[in-house]
């Protein structure tokens, strides 16, 4: 790729952005900087060399403002950060992740309504023990005229060991109630963190002082995990990730309009007209198929082809073609899989799978992750126009051949624990569930056994 091009290209587009002020109110303060991330992230410019043409650009729209703070501070929020080590390097013992199945009753509030909490995983590292749950309103003791509470039904709970220590379970975070008001996703935080070697953990007290226990003792569930290496990340990728955020967002992308359109209209200009593919590139034309099929208009200049399936063999990608069959489904199965399992390293970034449940509109997977945090503003969809880039991707695929791709990210925004929303659900007829976790030298590849639990 030539760099020297997409460095003259860079600076031209400041130029054309500096002329647009003189007739129109200002440029878009996010136009030349999408434009640098995007050649940063395709590999075709140096970090360095595109912050000073930001800089410059940012500088000269200052001194043509009357208001030197219409831009603020120049940034490089796209400039990728050097990979984190892991939280647990260096730990006394191996993180424990193993399956709760267990389920605690509630007891009632003021007005009645009890509800069920579902514990399902517990993970453990030398500095935090987290519980992954999911709680719901399960009933009412008497009649009364009023309705279900619409908080979650959490009462507050604590843990004892096998070797009579206590615990006491803070509610970390709560997840956005789902789309039938039924369910809350949520992570519970023990403290002080177990020492290694317990037995058992019983959680509790629920109504009428019940407990449920945890065995520590039993086998993680088998799992089969690879790692393979992954080609560099270039453009290829940045098109594939932008097709796979139109593509989780299904239906609701079209209602994005222009605005959609426009990002991604951005991202393919930058990436032809520095050269780094050419406008006939088979990742352009298959980028360009599905945004028409979802009903907008990317306009890539491309000719029919752009509409009718054009691509690498004339064939779209198999996820997203899965997508695109399946992406409105509501039939997945009504449960609670407690799959428990770390995974190996991959750009500096460590993760456990925590268990999932599943809903027919979709599935929320469970993660601790360490060396790795979700950027709010990574999306094309989702964000401020900046494009996903090559760090870490998530995929999914279950056994009956269906494709999954990760809707929103609920980030609590401590202790690493996230919840990643999927979509499509999952197929009925599915027992097992692949999660691939693609970094820019590596691939994980995970399958876990969907034992459900009945929820």
């Amino acid at each position: 790729m030539d760099s020297a091009r997409a460095e003259t290209y860079l600076r031209l587009l400041a130029e054309a952005e500096l002329r647009r002020s003189s007739a129109l109110p200002g440029p878009n303060p996010h136009r030349l900087s999408m434009a640098a991330a995007v050649l940063v992230a395709a590999g075709v410019i140096g970090p360095d060399t595109a912050w000073r043409a930001v800089a410059e650009f940012e500088a000269a729209m200052q001194l043509r403002s009357a208001d030197s703070r219409m831009l603020g501070g120049v940034r490089r929020s796209w400039a990728a950060r050097p990979p984190q080590p892991p939280a647990w390097t260096g730990m006394n013992s191996p993180p424990c992740a193993v399956p709760a199945r267990a389920t605690l009753r509630l007891p009632p509030e003021r007005e009645g309504w009890y509800g069920d909490l579902h514990l399902i995983a517990l993970v453990m590292t030398d500095s935090q023990a987290v519980l992954t749950a999911t709680m719901r309103w399960a009933g009412q003791t008497r009649r009364s005229a009023r309705p279900r509470p619409g908080r979650a039904p959490f009462h507050v709970v604590g843990a004892r060991d096998d070797r009579g220590n206590s615990y006491h379970a803070s509610l970390w975070d709560v997840g956005i109630e789902s789309d039938d008001r039924e369910w809350w996703d949520c992570h519970l935080g023990l403290s002080p963190t177990p020492d290694p070697g317990i037995r058992w953990l019983d959680v509790g007290p629920g109504a009428g002082g019940a407990h449920a226990r945890i065995d520590l003792t039993a086998l993680p569930a088998p799992a089969e995990v690879t790692v393979e290496p992954t080609p560099p990340s270039g453009p290829a990728r940045l098109l594939e990730n932008a097709g796979d955020d139109l593509l989780s967002q299904g239906p609701s992308a079209i209602t994005l309009g222009q605005t959609l359109g426009s990002r991604i209209n951005w991202m393919v200009e930058d990436l032809t007209g520095s050269g780094a593919v050419g406008p006939a590139d088979p990742a352009v034309l298959c980028l360009a198929t599905v945004a028409r099929w979802l009903g907008l208009n990317i306009g890539t200049g491309t000719g029919t082809g752009a509409g009718t399936g054009a691509g690498a063999g004339g064939r779209l990608p198999e996820v997203w073609t899965s997508l695109l069959a399946d992406g409105d489904a509501r039939d997945g199965p009504e449960g609670i899989a407690p799959c428990a399992r770390w995974l190996p390293e991959i750009d500096g970034a460590t993760f456990a799978l925590a268990g999932l449940r599943s809903s027919p509109e979709g599935v929320s997977l469970h993660v601790m992750a360490s060396g790795w945090e979700p950027q709010s503003d990574s999306g094309l969809v989702g964000g401020h126009g900046y494009p996903l880039g090559p760090a870490l991707s998530w995929r999914a695929r279950d056994n009956a051949g269906r494709w999954h791709l990760v809707r929103s990210v609920h980030w609590g925004g401590r202790h690493g624990m996230i919840r990643l929303h999927l979509t499509p659900p999952l197929h009925p007829a599915a027992t097992s569930l692949e999660v691939i976790i693609t970094g820019i030298s590596s691939r994980v590849r995970a399958v876990v056994p969907l034992n459900w639990q009945a929820a």
